[in-house]
């Protein structure tokens, strides 16, 4: 990928690749996450309902952006890969808190990501978000041409910031309307080539909107809870056949159930005993979507994370997933669940 590292005065005569525009839609979230491989991403949903979720993704030789929406409740964690930075906004209204690095996202909240950070993004149901992604030496040869105030360059250090609406508004125009560009234009469309790269307008939007951040106070606000359900979801991932409890785990973690219970809520608006069961309903999922019926049973992945009951589990199973255990598709069995819808429905997508 190549950003313009050219002088203000020569932008005009800069020519930019036309935009692709790709449309995916999925009915597991597990699929949607290995869509991505180089961000390493997982998804595991803690809400009970079908699943279904789409992305829509503009690709120019500079950036890519895309807006990604899911239908339930979804604990999505990741690694932006090495040698990019991600600028992330919530788009429209969803019920219950989206928490992202533990700091609440709101709708005058932008996050930042930065080359090899990890993330994870507590998404409530129908929540759609929009992010632009850049090629980090790209970026800085954008800010070698239009730099920006010291202030302005500091708050790209943090991973949340606030910013006033009418900059917020701004941003998510600039970007949304790529995706109406990109769906219009067509790669022999003399049209199609842009006088000015849309890099450097996406670019410019997100310098009004540093600039004005920077008046503007940032909250520091408390991750404590967000290490609490952090660290309990680590420590549940790797118990294998033998989940810690309740107390136990705040033994582990030297807190008392109530600041674990409180966490839970705050963070993830749930119960600790249904949070982790679902995280350990995922891992199943993930392990018979993976592995071929003949070489693994429903009944040895379930006993592996802890499930010895073969009926309560599938009944849980059943409830989170709205499919019981014999009905996933299991690796070998059938075509991949992601569909690529033809041009002519693209226009419905969300």
């Amino acid at each position: 990928m190549h950003a313009p590292g050219l002088g203000r005065s020569s932008i005009a005569r800069r020519h930019e690749t036309t935009m692709t525009l790709r449309l995916d839609v999925f009915d597991d979230f597990h699929v949607h996450g290995a869509s991505a491989p180089e961000w390493n991403q997982r998804y595991l949903q803690v809400s009970a309902g079908s699943m279904c979720s789409s992305l829509a993704e503009v690709t120019t030789d500079s950036m890519h952006v895309f807006r990604k929406w899911m239908s339930e409740r979804v604990i999505q964690q990741g690694c932006l890969p090495s040698g990019k930075i991600c600028f992330a906004v919530p788009l429209g209204e969803f019920a219950g808190t989206a928490r992202m690095q533990g700091h609440e996202m709101r709708k005058d909240s932008i996050f930042v990501l930065r080359s090899g950070d990890e993330f994870t993004l507590q998404r409530p149901k129908g929540m759609e978000l929009m992010a632009v992604t850049f090629e980090l030496d790209d970026f800085r040869r954008l800010l070698d041409e239009r730099p920006w105030a010291p202030g302005a360059q500091a708050l790209l250090s943090r991973s949340v910031l606030r910013a006033p609406d009418d900059a917020m508004q701004r941003l998510r125009h600039d970007l949304l309307s790529l995706f109406d560009e990109a769906s219009t234009v067509h790669p022999c469309d003399s049209d199609s080539i842009m006088d000015v790269p849309v890099s450097n307008v996406v670019f410019e939007a997100l310098f009004e909107l540093f600039d004005v951040a920077a008046d503007v106070r940032q909250l520091v606000g408390s991750a404590s809870a967000s290490f609490v359900v952090s660290q309990c979801h680590r420590i549940v991932e790797a118990g294998g056949n033998a989940p810690p409890s309740v107390e136990e785990l705040c033994l582990r973690i030297r807190t008392s159930r109530r600041t674990l219970q409180d966490s839970f809520r705050q963070v993830a608006d749930s119960t600790p005993v249904h949070y982790l069961r679902c995280v350990r309903l995922n891992a199943v999922r993930r392990q018979l979507m993976s592995t071929r019926a003949a070489d693994l049973s429903i009944a040895q992945a379930a006993e592996d994370r802890g499930f010895n009951h073969l009926g309560h589990f599938a009944e849980r199973y059943k409830t989170l997933f709205g499919e019981l255990p014999s009905q996933t598709m299991r690796a070998g069995a059938g075509t991949a669940r992601a569909l690529v819808l033809p041009s002519d429905e693209r226009a419905g997508m969300p």
